[in-house]
């Protein structure tokens, strides 16, 4: 072949070459991705230690991730809503950050309980169990937490431990809706309230801290990460089998170890929303010479009261739901927005018993509704009307599910948190009656804040179908089988066979921007403000090999963080972690 066209072949091919590699996605880690420590130390000493206690290595996701300061996992982006006067709404919440690992923490109870004391100290809610095993005199009680030491016990236990758990009720809620819990404001003032109070560990996410309420343990040891978890098979499955079955709980519970070393004679039981709670009670008749405790849910899709009963008692007045009266408390929700049009806070009633929008749970009638069932618990059980110590467990999710539905800065929400706030009172009110005043601990607190629309705060909403093509465009195709709000789930042979470091894949996400996560051709692209583009997403995410390798020394190093919401305290207060 002449030299010439040798030449001209020569080029074309490195052209051609040059060509590939410029227009073909990247692969691996890019030369400027900060490292997992970088990260670390950007997030701060707080959070990093919430994050350690929060993994479970081996059940939750291989890589943990931290989006920046409100910004939060979809499934979609709905960018053709910027800048209208219909944003969406709807949110998610577990994000480690302070708005929403700070919640209220409040015991009351005259003669066990301090009247009128402020306490600034941190504290978390894993001292919840420890602080009741305290009251009821159970010895060698083990947790991670730490009684409360404000909290002595009396010549007597209490006859009644009534726990009250605000399901996204926060005080970033709270505060954003300041008249609307007088009643709760009236406990912390005759009680004791810890206003350095946080969850204790991350993600902010049901599950998870359900089981630190009920166990005093943090989940690297109580086992229950989240909602979501890698199954004993290896597979994603639900934490507690969708089906209320508590065997992935590791650690027992307050309440079932004093159940048990009463000879089953004490009450424990719990009204909540969904399995993920359960962990406040624990297991039930699983375990050995244990009975069935009462424990009572909603099932949605049905409309009634329901639970797993291989381990629990549903009582047989709940047997069947009074849909009658719950459409009742609809029909009245016209009245409280002021406004005569047939209409709560312009939903019509046809909306809010619908079965695909599923905004019942969501309604100021459906706390009310709620409210009945554990009046009727409290008289028909007879709580605390014997000598025997009883301990019964209140979730209210519906501050959460409005959020959810509406965001925690709605009308709706504020008019949920009205009357839950009345039926707390409400429930006080039944104690006093039926207990006597001196002689029940009343406690309450939330699980975690919740995230306020993230146009107000310079938030971006991530989708995770994009994230997910652009993690395996650079890492491989078949790495990830699951995206979570709070984790990757990775295929792990896939991870074995490629070689791949699941490090190369938390640091990726470090250089991760806003115009990496917007599809070719996006609906609305074009109204993303361009200066928008470059912004990074997420603070940090970590391998659980990374995770597992912290120590408290180490965690320590990582300092105050270069992020406002990376301190969960206020005043002079100082966590462990410092």
């Amino acid at each position: 072949m002449p030299t010439r066209l040798i030449l001209v072949a020569g080029v074309a091919i490195a052209v051609a070459l040059a060509a590939v590699l410029f227009l073909s996605p990247s692969q691996g880690l890019p030369p400027d991705a900060p490292t997992e420590d970088d990260m670390a130390a950007a997030i701060g000493a707080q959070i990093m230690g919430h994050l350690y206690v929060g993994h479970v290595p081996g059940r939750a996701g291989e890589v943990m991730t931290v989006p920046k300061p409100h910004h939060y996992l979809i499934n979609q982006l709905a960018l053709e809503s910027l800048g209208t006067d219909e944003p969406e709404i709807k949110s998610s919440h577990p994000n480690p950050w302070d708005y929403t690992a700070r919640v209220p923490y409040v015991f009351y109870g005259p003669g066990y309980v301090p009247e009128g004391l402020e306490v600034s100290r941190e504290v978390d809610i894993s001292s919840m169990a420890p602080t009741y095993a305290r009251l009821l005199g159970m010895e060698d009680f083990e947790a991670d937490g730490r009684p409360l030491s404000e909290i002595e016990p009396g010549p007597e236990p209490p006859r009644l431990i009534f726990t009250i758990v605000l399901d996204g009720g926060g005080w970033n809620v709270l505060q954003r809706h300041p008249g609307t819990w007088p009643n709760i404001a009236g406990l912390m003032e005759r009680g004791t309230s810890y206003v350095n109070a946080t969850i204790g560990s991350a993600p902010s996410i049901t599950g998870a801290l359900h089981a630190t309420f009920g166990t005093g343990f943090y989940p690297l040891h109580h086992k229950i990460p989240g909602n979501q978890m890698r199954g004993p098979d290896g597979a994603n499955t639900d934490a507690w089998q969708e089906n209320a079955d508590p065997s992935y709980l590791e650690k027992p519970t307050v309440s079932e170890l004093w159940d048990e070393q009463t000879g089953n004679e004490a009450v424990v039981g719990t009204l909540s929303y969904e399995g993920w709670h359960l962990g406040m009670i624990g297991h039930g008749a699983q375990r050995e010479g244990a009975d069935h405790d009462i424990a009572v849910l909603w099932d949605q899709e049905e409309n009634e009261w329901w639970i797993n009963e291989d381990f629990y008692e549903l009582p047989d007045y709940l047997e069947e739901a009074d849909l009658g009266r719950l459409e009742s408390y609809e029909e009245g929700l016209d009245d409280r927005d002021g406004i005569d049009d047939g209409r709560w806070l312009g939903h019509t009633l046809e909306e809010l018993r619908d079965p695909e929008l599923a905004w019942r749970p969501g309604t100021p009638a459906f706390v009310r509704f709620n409210g009945d069932a554990v009046i009727d618990i409290v008289r028909r059980e007879r709580l605390g009307e014997d000598d025997v110590s009883d301990l019964f467990w209140l979730e209210l999710k519906m501050p959460d599910y409005a959020g959810h539905a509406w965001n925690m800065l709605s009308a709706e929400e504020a008019d949920v948190l009205t009357e839950v706030d009345r039926q707390i009172n409400r429930i006080k009110r039944a104690l006093d009656q039926q207990v006597g005043a001196n002689r029940y601990v009343l406690a309450l607190s939330a699980d975690h804040g919740q995230e306020p629309l993230p146009e107000h705060f310079g938030g971006w909403r991530i989708s995770t179908e994009e994230l997910k093509r652009d993690v395996e465009e650079r890492f491989g195709d078949g790495l990830i089988e699951k995206i979570t709000t709070v984790d990757f789930f990775v295929d792990r042979d896939f991870v074995s066979r490629r070689g791949v470091d699941l490090s190369d894949v938390a640091r990726f996400l470090g250089t991760y921007t806003v115009g990496d996560n917007i599809p070719e051709g996006a609906a609305g692209a074009s109204g993303v403000p361009e200066g928008r583009l470059d912004d990074a997403l997420f603070a940090g995410a970590f391998s659980t090999e990374y995770l597992q390798s912290l120590t408290p020394e180490r965690i320590s190093s990582f300092g105050e963080g270069t992020y406002e919401e990376s301190d969960l305290l206020i005043g002079e207060a100082r966590g462990r972690w410092e």
